[in-house]
């Protein structure tokens, strides 16, 4: 993610892609530990009654080189059931190397976790999440004193779980709203400086899915319009229209509707700095990278592992892949000299995975750290680790 001051990227999709990265490691580590032990757990006749922790970290942000914060959830998985669990708003602050959680506004309803965050000044903070049940979604706000709820479109059934800004007056954050029927519907708002309201879309009707910002005034925005896939640029108020990737415009053999030829988008993009942005694609034969040099795409050498949850750069201090390794451990993969390298993250040797990074005085990887019950269920707790050679 872009980090420091307005350097912050979210994705729509982020939230999706951690919750299907978790259910992988959770199911992964309860396989590990015994089929049996699961089995018993939940069909035995306390499972109703067993608790376990369903706790981690999804977005984080820093906006100055001291001060960093991170967002998620706290929660209480009745019998493992995570679709039934109490949970609650967690933000934690990291201040001298060291991280401690912070009171969180009071929440207008049951149920809510905060998904995603980003800092487009050094006291300014947003904050977005909400409830993937029946609560509403919510928008939060710090500017130097404490975490508040700021007034916004009301959603029900919803979470909002990306925000961006490309300024301290334009800032865009994105989710699902659920219908009567049990469908998600997109939603899109926007901070115009004054306030929060809903749009149908942006520059012509795009609907985005991919949101870069990686300086003041810069950003990079990839979603369809029309069912096409399609990219724009903001520089500093103006829109101009940017290609994609040639392998990701469209998915041979998938059609969308009315027999349509299926819109393509990567399934990673940031940038670093205007001229220089990584979109990471799934292909037949695993997971590509290309490089945007400002002008053009290159596809580069190297194709990293699967298991991914996001892709996040810090500007002069790199890119990185974030997700978990084929051994269930927290991975995170920097952009090197064309390549993804390995890098070692402090208490990256428990199981779990990343899910997120930012950078202050050091770079921050964040997510979750998984392990068992007794009986051979899993649970998880935040996770926060420091990234070596930053």
């Amino acid at each position: 993610m872009l980090l420091d001051l307005p350097r912050r990227r979210m994705t729509r999709s982020r939230a999706g892609r951690r919750l299907l990265l978790a259910a992988v490691v959770l199911i992964a580590v309860a396989l590990v530990a015994g089929i049996d032990g699961w089995i018993v757990r939940h069909l035995g006749a306390h499972s109703a009654t067993d608790r376990g922790a369903d706790s981690y970290l999804s977005g984080i942000a820093c906006p100055t080189a001291t001060t960093c914060w991170a967002v998620g959830q706290s929660a209480v998985a009745r019998g493992g059931n995570t679709s039934s669990e109490a949970r609650s708003q967690l933000i934690e602050r990291e201040t001298g190397g060291a991280w401690h959680r912070v009171a969180a506004p009071a929440a207008p309803g049951p149920d809510l976790a905060l998904t995603a965050i980003t800092c487009p000044a050094s006291r300014d903070c947003w904050a977005v999440g909400g409830s993937s049940q029946s609560g509403p979604a919510i928008i939060e706000h710090w500017s130097g004193g404490s975490w508040h709820l700021t007034r916004s479109p009301t959603l029900k059934g919803g979470q909002l779980t990306s925000v961006s800004c490309a300024s301290v007056s334009l800032c865009w954050a994105s989710g699902g709203k659920q219908t009567h029927r049990d469908a998600t519907s997109d939603v899109l708002e926007q901070w115009d400086g004054t306030g929060w309201r809903l749009i149908s879309g942006l520059d012509g009707g795009l609907q985005p899915t991919l949101f870069t910002c990686p300086a003041a005034g810069h950003c990079l925005i990839a979603g369809l319009r029309g069912g096409t896939a399609t990219a724009v640029s903001y520089n500093l108020g103006q829109w101009s229209p940017v290609t994609l990737p040639a392998r990701a415009q469209t998915r041979p053999g998938l059609t969308g509707p009315r027999g349509s030829a299926a819109a393509r988008l990567p399934d990673f993009l940031a940038c670093a700095d205007p001229t220089s942005c990584l979109a990471v694609l799934r292909s037949g034969r695993g997971l590509v990278t290309e490089h945007w040099n400002g002008s053009s795409w290159t596809p580069a050498a190297g194709r990293p592992p699967p298991y991914l949850a996001e892709l996040a750069c810090a500007g002069g201090r790199g890119c990185w892949l974030l997700g978990t390794s084929d051994a269930l451990t927290p991975l995170a993969l920097r952009w090197t000299n064309g390549s993804w390298l390995r890098t070692p993250v402090t208490g990256a040797s428990q199981r779990g995975y990343f899910g997120d990074l930012a950078c202050g005085t050091r770079c921050w990887a964040i997510g979750g750290r998984t392990s068992t019950l007794g009986d051979g269920s899993a649970y998880s707790h935040p996770l926060t680790g420091p990234v070596a050679g930053t």
